[in-house]
């Protein structure tokens, strides 16, 4: 008895063309529709079809998604990079690779002071470069 209530119950719900075929349909098949309907309502299917029929529905979550998957690559990028920038930091002192990169060091530093002799601004750099060297000799120690 309880599930022919809620049979009709499911029919009156539906709108007035569906509901007044299925109470025409025999008693088996109508049984068949109300297990379909039952089945659509247990997987979600009918909040599933109005989600992808209305666009706004489906464009905010994803622009939502997207926004947190964007600041997610900004955050793990900076990361990763502040890492590796702290790794050459470390290595750089080390003998090995110092002695490697001690070709390059001083070929910037050679190309500075030509830079450097070739402006009007000697003093200044002179200045800047005793002041950088200051500050690598602390931060050495």
């Amino acid at each position: 008895m309880e599930k022919s209530v809620q049979d009709e119950e499911h029919i009156q719900k539906m709108p007035n063309k569906r509901s007044a075929i299925i109470k025409k349909l025999p008693q088996k098949e109508r049984e068949k529709v109300e297990w379909v309907i039952d089945a659509i309502e247990a997987a979600w299917l009918d909040e599933f079809i109005e989600y992808i029929r209305s666009p706004w529905k489906m464009l905010w979550p994803n622009f939502v998604a997207g926004i947190a998957r964007g600041f997610g690559a900004l955050v793990g990028a900076t990361i990763v990079i502040g890492i590796i920038g702290w790794t050459l930091a470390i290595l750089i002192d080390l003998p090995l690779i110092g002695q490697r990169l001690e070709p390059y060091v001083h070929q910037v530093q050679l190309e500075f002071r030509k830079f450097t002799e070739t402006t009007n601004y000697n003093q200044k750099f002179d200045n800047m470069e005793k002041i950088l060297t200051e500050i690598r000799d602390n931060t050495k120690k």
